[in-house]
Parts: structure tokens; C-alpha cells; sequence
């Protein structure tokens, strides 16, 4: 199951692979899926088969209602898929793609889910102090953003939005801290960083531990469904 140390290890390796390869390279993902794909297999377990884009693996097609997506990380029976999760990992220039990013998730989790048969999860990575790269500006970032209460409080009233097929089935968010220096990974205390109400569901509801808790009962209700 999730490991929050393991995690923190994916992600710093993630952001060694960011520097190597470049903002653009899928390099940088590895790591992060290889790490949950390696959770969602020790949710599902034997019989299913965990799909995901990495040295050993690929994403899988996925038909939706209006068009095949490549997933980034599917759950199958028997190649048929059961349960579909999507990881958005930002690095830089939240800000300027924030609403391009949430109405994106909103659109491939709606195409998947209007077939209402498969659920579709979302799981988040955010930088608390994220960099903000001008065009051909090189590596120095010319301003640092901060997330903040508004930039979680749009997911949060999509989670509590009526069951709709744009709405994920499940919601994980997860802010981090990156050392500059050591590229040591910290978790941010949102205590000090967002409002008492954001932090609470930022502890709580939307914690990492909280998102594969949910699945893994998602988990057992679908064995029940469809073994008894």
C-alpha cells in the first residue's frame, strides 16, 4: 500500500529525471507512475493486470463514449478495464495552465465515464512554490508562483459537485516542497501554507493514504459485484 516515503523517493527521482531530460520529456513521469502502478498492484492483486508508462509497460487504449485514451495508468480483467487514474505532476507555470489543466481533467474523465461503467480517479502532484519560466528565458525562473486556497478550492467543489460523469470518482492531491540545493523532497505543511478549512481537506479527505483507502474499498465492492 502507500508508503510516504517510498513516495517521496519517486518523487525526488521524478525531478532528477526533470533535470536530465527536460520539462517536455515523459522521462520525468516514469518514476511517479512506475511507483503508483506499484500501489495499485498491491490494491488489486492477482487476477487484475496494472497498465502504466514505463520501461517495463505502456498505457493502455481506452475507449470512451467519444474517442480512445491512452490512460496513464489502467487497471484490467481479462483486458477488459475496470478501474482508469490519471496523475497530472506540475513543475512549472501552474498558474498560466491552471484552468487549462482542470478543464482537461474534467474532459478525459467525462469521455471515459459517460459510458458509466468505468470509474476515473485523479491523483495530483503540486509544487507549493512552483518556478514560472518565461518563453527562451533559459533555466532561471523569472518569478515564483504559490498555490494557494483558490487553486485547491476549484478541485474541491468538483469532488462535492453532484455525481456527474465530468466528476472524478476519486480526488488525491498531494503539495510538495523542493530543496533547490539538496533536491530533497518534503511535504508541505499545510497547516502553515493554506486556510484551517483547505488544510483539513488537504489532511484528510484528500491525503494520498485517504485516495488509495477509497480505491481499495472501490476494490472490494467491484470483487463483491461481480464474484458473488
Amino acid at each position: 500500500m502507500f508508503s510516504e516515503k517510498s513516495f517521496i523517493a519517486a518523487v525526488e527521482e521524478s525531478f532528477r529525471m526533470y533535470k536530465q531530460h527536460g520539462a517536455r520529456s515523459p522521462e520525468k513521469l516514469k518514476p511517479i507512475h512506475r511507483y503508483i502502478a506499484d500501489v495499485m498492484k498491491s490494491i488489486w492483486g492477482r487476477g487484475f493486470e496494472v497498465h502504466y508508462m514505463g520501461n517495463e509497460s505502456k498505457e493502455k487504449n481506452v475507449d470512451g463514449k467519444y474517442y480512445p485514451k491512452d490512460i496513464d495508468i489502467t487497471i484490467t480483467r481479462h483486458n477488459k478495464p475496470v478501474f482508469c487514474l490519471g496523475i497530472k505532476f506540475v513543475t512549472s507555470n501552474y498558474k498560466q495552465n491552471a484552468n487549462n489543466y482542470f478543464e482537461s481533467m474534467m474532459g478525459e474523465t467525462a469521455n471515459i465515464q459517460a459510458l458509466g461503467e468505468l470509474p476515473y480517479a485523479h491523483l495530483i502532484i503540486l509544487r507549493h512554490e512552483t518556478p514560472y519560466y518565461k518563453k527562451n528565458d533559459g533555466e532561471k525562473p523569472s518569478k515564483i508562483e504559490v498555490i494557494n486556497d483558490k487553486d485547491i478550492q476549484k478541485y474541491l467543489n468538483l469532488l462535492y459537485d453532484g455525481r456527474q460523469a465530468h466528476r472524478p470518482e476519486y480526488i488525491g492531491i498531494q503539495v510538495i516542497n523542493l530543496d533547490k540545493i539538496t533536491g530533497k523532497i518534503s511535504l508541505t505543511d499545510v497547516e502553515k501554507s493554506f486556510s484551517e478549512n483547505i488544510a483539513n481537506f488537504l489532511k484528510e479527505k484528500l491525503t494520498l493514504s485517504n485516495f488509495f483507502n477509497e480505491i481499495a474499498q472501490y476494490k472490494n465492492y467491484y470483487l463483491l459485484k461481480h464474484n458473488g
